[in-house]
């Protein structure tokens, strides 16, 4: 099958390169764009189900932020320990990209 699919796509690119005169670059894009839709739709295709009650990925951390973040962390608001003692590696790169996009906007705002 995938045999096929492989004469198939080099009898594609041969109709459009000599038929219709698409040129080898372009039918090289074409072909590298559709293998990432391919495996963007196969990913999409092979999640689970959007707030499912049995992934495992949504049921074990809350549960531990909820039962025993205040012990953890020393912090009454849960949602502030979450974001500045489980997770503050991942605050501070956010917040690392925005002020760089940030300078970047007036730098190029003051330029022109």
């Amino acid at each position: 099958m995938s045999y096929l699919f492989i004469i198939f796509l080099i009898i594609l690119a041969l109709v459009l390169r000599f038929v219709f005169g698409v040129e080898a670059r372009s039918l090289l894009t074409l072909y590298i764009l559709g293998l990432i839709i391919f495996l963007f739709a196969f990913a999409v295709a092979e999640m689970p189900p959007f707030g499912s009650a049995a992934n495992p990925v949504f049921n074990e951390m809350s549960v531990r932020f909820l039962e025993k973040g205040v012990v953890e962390t020393g912090a009454v608001n849960t949602v502030s320990s979450v974001i500045l003692d489980y997770r503050a590696y991942d605050t501070l790169g956010e917040a690392t990209v925005l002020f760089a996009a940030i300078a970047a906007v007036i730098a190029t705002l003051k330029s022109h």
